[in-house]
């Protein structure tokens, strides 16, 4: 049986108010799908840790900036910059109401969560996409208008106004290193300020203009540095076991604000809908507090977000989903859970995005997970970071995330797996697959790498069957610096075959094959499943080859 939901939700739709502003009304839509993620805008009380929620929506919100006089809160949603009147009283609220307007942001119709507001609060710097997809910064009046592009060079990511309104800093992707730099808001050339290897981001002057606060990896995980505007004097200003990003000072000068990821995180990587902090810091060092836990992440605070008095920070929160009981992972004592397979016929439609990656035409998340995945490449590296939480990938359906081509024939796919997080669930799957549609019960044979070392060939014989194990190789004792597992599936017909090479040696065929038959055109692709529905984890595969 399927199972139908009717959601009442705040969809960012296009109707226009008398004003000729496009607001946000509400609207009901039926979902033959897992229950959407709820955004909340919050606010939170530096004294006291008191947090309150200004406005709440199914839509993936992110990024809010406070206006300089406090009377509006900016927030970014699907390319556009939406505008929220709100109460500048002890407790904020949204001026009752009133409703998100988007602004006029001219060309700049792709905004991405990097936007903020000159410091005398007359205009609005933003990152848009251009046609390419590659971010380039714009200026524009506060109150929306004509957009003026400031930055040539793509891709440029805002993240600063310097105090005099004089000067833009920003994270740019040049010559295959992210970088700092500064341009004239006016326009002009740029200028690199760091130049360390890795990436170096999320720049923002101090509001008395003698520092530039940046995140940067280049001690091997990121952490919160500064230097002097011409990028002399470049210091760590925190440094621990957390993942750090973000460094926000308050206008007043006493405080900084940023946003802390866990050891789960790839040092370079702020992700969406992770378990985070909060923390504070008095500028002039000192200790550091927690203001608060949250489930959130990119954009939950990467902007400029202090109220003009210093005294409240606005940031994004996510509603953790919680996942049905069957589809918990097995567990041992004293949390006992066996691992079941799912209800039947119960289906989730997949989420598909025809965007390349790489080799691949397209990706998708295979059984509407309850948090959407991910996926990148790095084409300096050749690596591939495939993220997911997803429940798993077996029984009579899938979740993960996959990133495909449609091809006709033989073909093989091989590829270096490594899984970043040492503390990952053990059952964790990478996965080269071949599949015949991508519904979460398709026809599919697949050479898995789990968390603990398995590797696997298995497949779904017909639509909807459970997939069975046709062989397996133990991997999971192998001397500490072993280089990388790398896995291969070979198709020659109906017949598929695993390879293998557990140390560094040639990928060699192993005994057992399977026998498969597929339409023409399939999907041939790499995915990746946590095992754990509402926890992210990720998986680098290398030199992926696919001929």
């Amino acid at each position: 049986m399927k199972h139908t939901l009717t959601l009442l939700t705040a969809l960012l739709t296009s109707a226009l108010c008398a004003n000729g502003q496009q607001v946000i009304t509400p609207q009901t839509t039926t979902i033959n799908a897992a229950k959407r993620l709820e955004y909340s805008l919050e606010t939170i009380a530096i004294d006291s840790a008191e947090r309150n929620v200004v406005y709440r929506t199914r839509d993936n919100i992110e990024a809010p900036n406070w206006s300089r006089d406090g009377k509006f809160l900016l927030f970014n949603f699907k390319g556009g910059i939406y505008k929220l009147p709100i109460t500048d009283d002890e407790k904020t609220v949204a001026v009752p109401g009133s409703k998100p307007q988007l602004l006029d942001t001219g060309i700049a119709k792709k905004c991405n969560n990097d936007h903020g507001i000159s410091f005398d609060g007359t205009q609005l710097a933003v990152s848009s996409r251009t046609e390419g997809k590659k971010s380039l910064i714009y200026v524009l009046p506060i109150n929306g208008g004509e957009a003026r592009l400031v930055t040539p060079l793509s891709p440029s990511y805002w993240h600063g106004w310097s105090p005099d309104g004089k000067t833009l800093t920003y994270c740019a992707e040049r010559n295959g290193n992210y970088d700092v730099y500064t341009i004239p808001a006016a326009g002009g050339e740029e200028t690199r300020l760091t130049t360390a290897p890795g990436l170096d981001d999320g720049p923002e002057y101090s509001p008395d203009g003698k520092y530039i606060y940046f995140n940067s990896e280049r001690d091997g995980t990121m952490q919160i540095w500064r230097m002097k505007p011409d990028g002399s004097e470049q210091e760590p200003v925190v440094a621990d076991e957390y993942r750090n990003w973000f460094a926000h000072p308050s206008p007043d000068g006493k405080w900084i604000v940023f946003i802390s990821f866990g050891k789960d995180v790839i040092a370079d990587e702020h992700p969406a809908n992770r378990d985070v902090l909060l923390r504070l810091m008095p500028a002039a060092g000192g200790e550091i507090r927690v203001l608060a836990k949250l489930f959130g992440g990119q954009g939950t605070i990467n902007v400029p977000s202090w109220s003009p008095d210093s005294k409240k920070v606005a940031f994004v929160s996510v509603e953790k989903p919680v996942p049905p009981d069957w589809a918990l992972p097995g567990m041992p004592k004293p949390h006992f859970h066996k691992q079941v397979p799912p209800p039947a016929d119960f289906h989730r439609p997949t989420v598909t995005m025809n965007e390349p990656l790489g080799l691949f035409e397209g990706q998708s998340d295979i059984g509407g997970p309850l948090l959407p995945g991910s996926a990148s490449y790095n084409s300096n590296t050749k690596q591939y970071r495939l993220t997911s939480a997803s429940y798993n990938i077996w029984y009579t359906r899938d979740e993960c995330r996959y990133a495909w081509k449609r091809i006709s024939g033989d073909a093989s796919l091989s590829a270096t797996i490594t899984f970043p997080n040492p503390d990952g669930y053990f059952d964790s799957k990478a996965v080269l697959m071949f599949r015949q549609d991508l519904g979460d019960d398709s026809k599919t044979i697949m050479v898995a790498l789990h968390g603990g070392g398995l590797v696997h060939l298995a497949q779904r014989a017909e639509k909807g069957a459970r997939i069975v194990e046709a062989c397996r190789v133990k991997a999971g004792d192998r001397p500490a610096g072993a280089p990388p597992i790398r896995l291969g599936i070979e198709k020659r017909g109906d017949t598929f075959a695993l390879l293998v090479s557990l140390n560094g040696e040639p990928l060699h065929q192993v005994e057992t094959r399977a026998d498969l038959h597929l339409d023409a055109p399939f999907y041939v692709g790499i995915g990746f499943c946590s095992h754990l529905p509402v926890t992210s984890d990720t998986a680098v595969l290398s030199d992926v080859v696919l001929k």
